[in-house]
């Protein structure tokens, strides 16, 4: 990974550790609500509350990043999630909860979407791939560690886990304190004006946006049924479920790695593609096989393909978005493919009703392979509008 400006290492040990408050606070009060009120739709309510605040707040926080000071922002995001955690100070019932993981999951989306704008406006392109490398890393890294830190809250540190987590929350906010940036010139320029060519642009990206929204529907049938897999069809122990999501976070660690030193090799569209089709038989294994420890070494490479792909999906997309309208188009990338996820979700949890769980794996892996299919039509167009935006025949602002 090449060298990136302090700043830059400043507000991702800033995303870091508010990933991992947040991953810690939903582990430890999604058991929590279980335990104490004997209902999943209580603790079902986080999750829900979560993706409601993050959505809801997505478009606002996109007008903003082009209007004012990313950098600021962050330090904004880091406020609203010392302010949720503080409120847990007053008492851990239930309404404090629920308001508490709105203020949590807000401002983790929004210092995820105001590093995103920070790169963009503070780093020549050059530097994006790696800049990129450590965000991904980063977010398997909080994941894992988050996850790690809430189950053991939850059997050993109950009394000590809130102070932990406000202290994470309040040195994430000591060391996001701003920088000079220059101005996107979005100031200049009417709202309804940034709002057309954010359209024009989401237009010109459509097939993209198509093939992320399906593959992202299709993937989140793993967190669906993979609890499932392991207890009714594998009849395991929950230890190789609980190796199973681990290993997928380890394998997004070392794939991040591995992403800069291919770089130059895998940042082609038809080798993109090529590892986009390779989530077919990725998903075809876990269906067919029925052992354990095969499934935990799947999760692991699906762990290292992910950010493989992802990183030049992402550098490339960082790339080709006109930076006046940055933050808009990214609000709207949020809410479209993250709409995938509960959607697709219901549909699955609908299906189990009827299917057993291998078996729909077994029709999801066999429906991703044409779906897969398309990144060989979409992805060379998508990645020759990056090299215009990189060559300079993409000005700032122009459609």
């Amino acid at each position: 990974m090449s060298k990136l400006p302090i700043f830059f290492y400043r507000y991702l040990g800033s995303r870091f550790l508010s990933s991992v408050v947040y991953n810690t606070f939903m582990i430890f009060f999604l058991w929590e609500l279980v335990v104490k009120f004997k209902s999943v739709f209580l603790a079902g309510l986080i999750p829900t509350i979560s993706l409601a605040a993050e959505l809801f707040a997505a478009i606002p926080v996109g007008h903003l990043i082009d209007r004012f000071n990313s950098t600021k922002l962050s330090m904004l995001s880091s406020a609203l999630m010392l302010a949720g955690i503080s409120v847990l100070i007053a008492g851990q019932r239930i309404l404090f909860v629920y308001t508490a993981t709105i203020f949590v999951s807000v401002g983790l989306s929004m210092k995820g979407d105001t590093i995103s704008a920070t790169i963009k406006k503070n780093l020549d392109q050059d530097r994006f791939t790696s800049a990129n490398q450590w965000l991904q890393a980063a977010s398997y890294a909080s994941g894992l560690i988050g996850t790690l830190f809430g189950g053991l809250s939850i059997l050993y540190f109950r009394h000590g886990f809130l102070s932990v987590i406000l202290a994470l929350s309040l040195a994430a906010f000591i060391i996001s304190f701003p920088i000079r940036e220059g101005t996107s010139g979005a100031g200049r320029t009417k709202a309804f004006s940034e709002i057309a060519s954010s359209l024009v642009f989401i237009k010109k990206i459509s097939g993209f946006l198509v093939l992320g929204f399906a593959l992202n529907g299709l993937i989140i049938s793993l967190d669906v049924y993979s609890s499932g897999l392991f207890h009714l069809i594998l009849k395991v122990s929950a230890i190789y479920y609980t190796l199973f999501v681990a290993f997928l976070s380890i394998g997004g660690i070392i794939g991040a790695v591995i992403s800069g030193k291919l770089k130059g090799y895998i940042n082609t569209a038809n080798r993109v593609s090529m590892l986009v089709l390779l989530f077919s038989p990725a998903i075809l294994v876990i269906a067919l096989y029925r052992s354990a420890t095969a499934d935990i070494v799947d999760s692991f490479l699906l762990g290292i393909l992910l950010p493989v792909i992802n990183i030049p999906l992402q550098v490339n997309l960082m790339k080709v978005i006109p930076r006046n309208i940055y933050g808009k188009v990214t609000a709207f990338l949020k809410v479209f493919l993250g709409g995938a996820t509960p959607g697709m979700a219901a549909v699955f949890s609908f299906l189990a009703l009827f299917l057993r769980v291998d078996i729909i794996l077994l029709y999801i892996g066999i429906i991703i392979f044409p779906v897969s299919a398309l990144a060989f039509l979409v992805l060379p167009k998508f990645f020759a509008m990056a090299g215009d935006a990189s060559s300079g025949f993409q000005e700032a602002g122009e459609i």
